[in-house]
């Protein structure tokens, strides 16, 4: 679906056609970009009129492109803020058939366009206020007062930062909770793709022999899983830099299945799915707009000694890059169970803690809270 369309009326139009057999989020063509394998985009333009009509030749211009734009208010007064960063861009300058300088026969032109994608550019980002989009458009311009004819169309692109042989051995971090337990998390990698589902095991040893807790039981009343997205929006002027800094919880995942309460230390997994591409955007650095993540583990815990109102917090936060899915991913069984869900609201970064109070009472993990689909569709043949 173009995002832009004055492109056709009764006696003449122009489109835009891509040559790919997959279909990403938003309905947009889909191609894959991999540290292995650039992306290639192919298509075609075509322009067609049942008569003479005024015009220039047709302007086609692709752009992966970074941009903010957001506003804000200071008493009576909205000041508009904007940054554009162009990482890649081509042209090309479409001939048409003419019976004058300015006016274009009667038929219909074709021409083929093809773009290699540079090493390196992220995985297309929607947003409302921070984006990264691969976007085409067509032009044709036409004296006045007739109205120029131009269509724009973005395409989805997966791209991953995950190579084809990337480290498969888990990622382990030990933390020692208030000098008196030792426990460990382990991550498959701290790369996490879209619509991925990972382990997050947790182990629990024997409280130190040096803590007055020592040989007591460890008792968790509460666990969840929390993603967090965070964007730094720029606007870089002549005289000074505008930033504005928002949040979001992608995932909140409240854990209350049985945890095992003993002095003997214990393993527990508990099954964690990352959302897809609406919901969760891609890690990215630009000029315009930076997206970064944390994955949090937040218990309240506690010995058989202290009361239930007496547990205290043990949180563990690991910073997480999010890349897009490789082809070979889609292929997996466990691949999409969180892709179209909708994206959850942002909130301006304060001091305060972003992470609000535990539930004690919610759904297990193991259920999903509403149902997913996949991003990617396979239609019956090419556009």
């Amino acid at each position: 679906m173009a995002i832009l369309d004055f492109s056709k009326d009764s006696q003449k139009s122009i489109g835009l056609h891509f040559h790919t057999q997959q279909i990403g989020p938003e309905g947009q063509p889909l191609y894959f970009h991999t540290p292995e394998t650039p992306a290639v985009i192919r298509g075609h333009v075509e322009f067609r009129t049942v008569k003479e009509t005024n015009g220039s030749d047709i302007g086609l211009n692709f752009t992966a492109r970074a941009e903010s734009k957001w506003t804000e208010n200071y008493g009576q007064t909205t000041v508009s803020y904007h940054e554009l960063e162009v990482m890649q861009e081509k042209t090309w300058d479409i001939k048409l058939n003419r019976t004058k300088p300015s006016t274009i026969a009667p038929g219909v032109t074709r021409y083929e366009f093809e773009v290699q994608l540079d090493p390196g550019l992220p995985a297309t980002v929607r947003g409302r206020r921070g984006w990264f989009h691969y976007r085409f458009k067509a032009h044709i311009k036409r004296d006045f007062p007739r109205r120029d004819m131009a269509i724009k169309q973005c395409v989805w692109v997966y791209s991953s930062c995950l190579s084809s042989v990337s480290p498969t051995e888990p990622k382990l971090f030990k933390e020692i909770w208030n000098d008196a337990l030792p426990y460990s998390i382990s991550l498959p990698n701290t790369v996490l793709y879209q619509g991925q589902t990972i382990p997050m095991t947790v182990t629990f040893e024997p409280f130190l022999n040096n803590s007055i807790l020592y040989g007591q039981e460890l008792i968790i009343d509460s666990a969840v899983v929390k993603l967090k997205q965070y964007t730094a929006l720029y606007e870089h002027g002549k005289i000074i830099d505008k930033k504005r800094t928002e949040k979001k919880t992608v995932i909140n995942l409240p854990v209350l299945d049985v945890w095992p309460q003993t002095n003997q230390g214990f393993s527990k997994t508990i099954m964690v799915e990352i959302p897809g591409a609406i919901a969760l955007a891609a890690s990215f650095h630009s000029k315009a707009v930076i997206k970064t993540h944390c994955l949090k583990l937040i218990m309240k815990v506690r010995t058989g000694t202290i009361a239930a109102a007496e547990a205290k917090e043990l949180r563990t936060e690991i910073d997480v890059t999010i890349t897009a899915p490789r082809p070979e991913h889609l292929n997996n069984p466990s691949y999409g169970v969180l892709q179209n869900a909708a994206p959850p609201p942002y909130q301006i970064i304060d001091d305060s803690d972003d992470d609000g109070a535990l539930p004690r009472h919610s759904t297990s993990s193991s259920v999903p809270a509403y149902e997913y689909h996949q991003d990617v569709k396979h239609p019956m043949g090419p556009q």
